[in-house]
């Protein structure tokens, strides 16, 4: 059977709270682990999307400022939809 990565540590929490049961330890422990796991998934979701929307962004400002300067909205568009292929 494979190791949880969390079980590492249960040992170490039975050293310190000796009044606490293996079985009890090792549930904690899991759901520490896994509670922060889950919250660090979610937290790169959001970090990218965050750069994602970021990047969206420049683009549109890039094709606002090519607009500005006479470009053709057509020819803006086809250059962008490009880009992101």
């Amino acid at each position: 059977m494979d190791l949880h990565p969390a079980d590492a540590y249960v040992d170490e929490l039975l050293t310190r709270a000796p009044n606490v049961q293996r079985p009890e330890a090792e549930d904690f422990i899991r759901r520490v682990f896994d509670g922060g796991a889950e919250h660090g998934s979610h937290r790169a979701l959001a970090n990218t999307a965050a750069v994602v929307s970021e990047k969206d962004a420049q683009i549109r400002r890039l094709a606002q400022r090519l607009e500005s300067l006479g470009e053709d909205p057509l020819a803006i568009a086809q250059i962008i939809s490009d880009g992101v292929r």
